[in-house]
């Protein structure tokens, strides 16, 4: 029978291993079919360069998506990010390229509530349009349906079309949190936290029934904070009065087209078709595409720069760490910051002689204690070997800000979300539910007294809480201790502006929480000028860009993708508790501690 059983898992696992090397072999000569037959971008004269706001902006380069295996195969682009280094490289590049004759923003942004497209990437992406607009050539934009974020954007634009159908959504940053305690407690899961920071509200969904006093105040002033900035640039690039954008919003709640016109939102009343055509007579036609002359970000990079742009840098350099995502705890997936795998890295660059200095770029609400601890210890060891310069995007509160303040220099934007330095622990356990459908479990047999403190089918004595507490206390005072070193101030008043309170970059630079205003770029600028590497330093990118090679190699580890649900109104709905709930798989830490903040925001 044993022989049995051996010769017929081997004989399985020898079927699956040949039917994986099939696939594999498949995919990789459609990908070379794909590569050899592949057009090579041309840029013609008298092009547009084409920026397509409905595609998500991040930090970071995407470290692996099985689905841009298969998209790559098709010879039309169908990138599904564009990184933020890439849309200030392009637009840099085109204000002194003679064949770039200007710059088209059309799409519509979607309402998002992750880390792609925030306000800080988008402002730099606005100064980076102003500074084009230096070499006389047009900025234009087209829009339909705008939305807050969007528009900050687009406002910079010469010549703004507006759709005569278009409807101007200006609502602004706001938060809709939702609270799951009366559903907890009907299903009878127990939540037991512990915390220190009366501002520290990210446990509030799973606790009460609604914000409490001291979270709403904090909301109150860093959304009105982001607002007042995003306002006032609004108004500055339209030649509006101070006040007149809030007015249009209170009296027309959805600004119609020609209201829009009418008050210097849009210059003129035209559709996409019109564009179109008038575009070919003033810039050429595509004539196998039926439109005028253009390119789109990543193409016109790949034409100027060569698709391993970034890997082909030699000699002294610039290292940029992308933190985006949560902090948890070992390796992280894509999409996380892994306390294990960051820290491994910043410390290959630390001992690299090449990199002469580190700019960390931090998007991210935090995370684990642990792995905020441990990449902090690498960061703190690398500052003293080289410099250690941060730059902030659309968060970097909690434990993004623990392991931002281990640098020599903050760089952070108006309506950056920073702060937020607090601890909270929190225990789910299911006794009840378990208890009410007939499961039970005893915990007479134990060798120590604590043997069930993590056990999630048992609710925690006093006892238990109290040693909990206890651990989040000294988490606190080490947060507060990390950041008096790093910020040069008493312990006391780090611990006055601490208590969990989230700030905006405004409020942030006066209480000289971070040192200055100002992008990604302005943080290389700096740490370039530091070390004597001049302007347009060769840079290296962490987590780095994967060419078609290694995605092939890793497409058989892959996770598959789960599929896309339509946005009818139930569906929405469905996913917003997703994200919601989705808060508790990434408390993954040892010891049950974190410093972090609800993601809960919406940027329009």
């Amino acid at each position: 029978m044993k022989t049995f059983f051996a010769s017929f898992f081997g004989t399985l696992f020898a079927i699956a291993g040949l039917i994986a090397l099939f696939f594999a072999f498949v995919i990789g000569a459609f990908v070379i079919f794909a590569k050899t037959n592949k057009k090579a971008v041309t840029i013609p004269a008298g092009s547009l360069l084409i920026i397509d706001v409905s595609v998500p902006i991040t930090d970071a380069p995407k470290e692996f998506d099985p689905s841009q295996i298969f998209s790559d195969l098709s010879i039309e682009e169908k990138t599904s990010y564009v990184t933020l280094r890439d849309n200030l490289r392009a637009i840099a590049r085109a204000r002194n390229d003679s064949r770039i004759r200007g710059i088209f923003l059309t799409g519509n942004m979607l309402p998002i509530s992750s880390l792609a497209s925030g306000y800080p990437a988008l402002r730099e992406i606005r100064d980076a349009l102003m500074r084009f607009k230096e070499s006389k050539k047009p900025v234009y934009a087209f829009l339909q349906f705008p939305l807050a974020s969007s528009y900050f954007l687009e406002s910079v634009a010469d010549q703004i079309f507006v759709d005569p159908q278009a409807e101007f959504l200006i609502r602004g940053p706001a938060t809709f949190p939702l609270f799951f305690a009366n559903a907890f407690q009907k299903y009878g899961v127990g939540v037991q936290v512990f915390r220190v920071g009366k501002y520290k509200s990210a446990i509030e969904p799973f606790t009460r029934q609604n914000m409490s006093p001291e979270n709403r105040e904090q909301y109150q002033q860093l959304l009105g904070d982001m607002w007042n900035t995003i306002e006032a640039s609004i108004e500055r690039s339209r030649n509006m009065a101070p006040g007149q954008l809030a007015q249009l919003i209170n009296q027309n709640g959805l600004i119609d087209a020609e209201v829009a016109v009418n008050n210097k939102l849009g210059t003129e009343l035209v559709s996409l078709p019109e564009i179109i055509e008038r575009f070919k007579k003033l810039y050429g036609e595509d004539k196998q595409a039926n439109t005028f002359r253009q390119v789109t970000i990543s193409s016109y990079l790949d034409e100027v720069e060569g698709t391993n742009r970034d890997k082909t840098a030699t000699g002294p350099r610039v290292a940029i760490v992308y933190a985006e995502g949560d902090i948890v705890d070992g390796e992280g997936s894509p999409g996380e910051i892994g306390g294990d795998k960051y820290a491994r890295e910043i410390r290959k660059l630390r001992v690299d002689p090449s990199v002469k200095a580190i700019v960390l770029r931090v998007n991210s609400p935090g995370g684990s204690a642990f792995a905020s601890e441990q990449i902090y210890r690498e960061l703190k060891t690398a500052q003293a070997a080289k410099p250690v310069v941060v730059s902030m995007g659309a968060y970097a509160a909690s434990g993004g800000y623990y392991i931002a303040s281990a640098s020599n220099r903050i760089f952070a934007e108006p309506t950056t979300i920073t702060g937020s330095i607090g601890v909270f622990g929190m225990l789910v356990n299911f006794q009840k539910i378990a208890n009410d459908n007939g499961i039970t479990t005893d915990s007479v047999v134990t060798t120590t007294p604590l043997a069930s403190l993590f056990t999630p089918f048992v609710q925690k004595p006093e006892s238990d809480l109290t040693i909990l507490q206890k651990s989040v206390d000294k988490f606190y005072e080490q947060f507060l201790s990390r950041v008096s070193s790093g910020r040069q101030m008493p312990v006391q008043q780090v611990n006055d502006l601490a208590q969990g309170r989230v700030w905006s970059g405004v409020e942030a630079e006066k209480l000289k929480l971070v040192d200055q205003f100002g992008g990604l770029m302005n943080a290389v600028d700096y740490v370039s000028q530091q070390t004597g590497l001049g302007a347009n330093p060769r840079v290296f990118e962490f987590p780095e860009r994967k060419n078609l090679g290694e995605k092939i190699k890793e497409i058989m580890n892959a996770v598959p993708r789960p599929p896309v649900s339509r946005a009818n109104p139930a569906t929405l709905l469905i996913k917003s508790i997703e994200h919601e709930l989705r808060d508790l798989k990434w408390l993954n830490d040892p010891e049950n501690i974190y410093a972090r903040i609800p993601v809960n925001i919406r940027w329009n």
